[in-house]
């Protein structure tokens, strides 16, 4: 009986449920063969930097996640310290959770913000 009240639901909601499931795509992410970090420090994430779109409501691709660092290999980073990544697969993007402890490996960008992907965090 709840077999044939979950299919009614689903038929109800559009839903075919004698579809086959589908099948996630895999991320087009490709990593350099060079890909190294200039630092790797250790904290929690405590805020996040979004930049918004054009259109005023979305959140463009690219953000910057706020770590409250703990340790690092690079004295220059130290305390409150964003660190810059896109959070599209496809481009190697990233995401962080807040309260939680990572460990991230960085490089310096070219206008000397931290920045990481999926590449140098190994994921």
């Amino acid at each position: 009986m709840i077999g044939s009240v979950l299919l009614l639901v689903m038929a109800a909601q559009g839903a075919d449920p004698y579809a086959a499931p589908e099948i996630k795509k895999f991320s087009d992410c490709t990593c350099p063969a060079d890909a190294s970090a200039d630092v790797t420090l250790s904290g929690y994430v405590i805020d996040a930097k979004v930049i918004l779109g054009a259109d005023g409501r979305s959140v463009e691709d690219r953000m910057a996640t706020i770590f409250d660092v703990k340790s690092s290999n690079d004295s220059s980073v130290s305390g409150r310290t964003a660190v810059w990544h896109s959070i599209d697969e496809d481009s190697c993007g990233v995401s962080f959770d807040y309260g939680k402890k990572y460990t991230v490996r960085a490089r310096w960008s070219d206008n000397e913000e931290l920045e990481t992907d999926a590449c140098l965090m190994g994921w």
